[in-house]
């Protein structure tokens, strides 16, 4: 007997530059067991964001802020942050300029 795995139900709401490569999407709503479920299935939504989120290694680029709810993704298991249904993602480019 196989088990269902059951995926959250979460929203990630992107900032910045990101929503221009998302066509202006502020948010998109998906299912997703962890943070690197989520980031792939945003990712499947929108292709142009890929390039953005990780370098040519597949490495999340050093410049973009994960956070879940308001817990940086960083203290929390990075990519294998689990997510709980109604979770908020935000994915937040780094500002830069002078």
């Amino acid at each position: 007997m196989t088990e269902t795995v059951r995926r959250a139900r979460v929203k990630v709401l992107l900032h910045g530059a990101y929503r221009g490569f998302a066509d202006g999407a502020r948010d998109v709503t998906l299912e997703a067991t962890t943070l690197r479920e989520a980031l792939e299935a945003l990712v499947q939504a929108h292709p142009s964001l890929k390039e953005r989120m990780r370098d040519e290694h597949g490495r999340l680029r050093r410049h973009l802020s994960l956070f879940v709810n308001e817990e940086d993704s960083r203290f929390l298991g990075g990519e294998d942050t689990k997510l709980s249904d109604g979770d908020i993602v935000h994915v937040i480019p780094a500002l830069s300029g002078g």
